[in-house]
């Protein structure tokens, strides 16, 4: 209990005192232009079709016509491949340790009076 009295005395004294402190005067407005070295080259967005509306293509479902040829290459095709792949191995591990379960035969109890 006197640990958390000293440490809202220190909390609350400290503040009071930041507040009483002298007046520290604004730093300069920030500029609107953007250092040349980050402005990009271009800003064309490849995924975005140029023919479509873009309030038609932004949303959870979007409209027939909005993809774009860049939005499938053969990263997305390999990405798929491996989680079917890995779908079939989880699969196969399951069928195998079922099929070993049933085939193991019982240990026997001895009858121990």
């Amino acid at each position: 209990m006197p640990v958390l009295l000293v440490s809202l005395l220190l909390t609350f004294g400290t503040v009071g005192t930041a507040a009483q402190g002298d007046v520290v005067s604004a730093a300069a407005p920030p500029t609107t232009e953007a250092p040349v070295s980050t402005v990009p080259t271009s800003t064309i967005n490849e995924f975005i079709p140029e023919e479509q509306q873009i309030t038609d293509c932004i949303s959870a479902a979007p409209k027939p016509g909005c993809g774009s040829k860049a939005r499938s290459d053969w990263h997305q095709w390999m990405v798929f491949i491996a989680l079917v792949g890995g779908m079939v191995f989880v699969g196969w591990r399951i069928v195998a340790g079922l099929r070993r379960q049933r085939h193991e035969p019982k240990p026997r109890q001895s009858a121990t009076p």
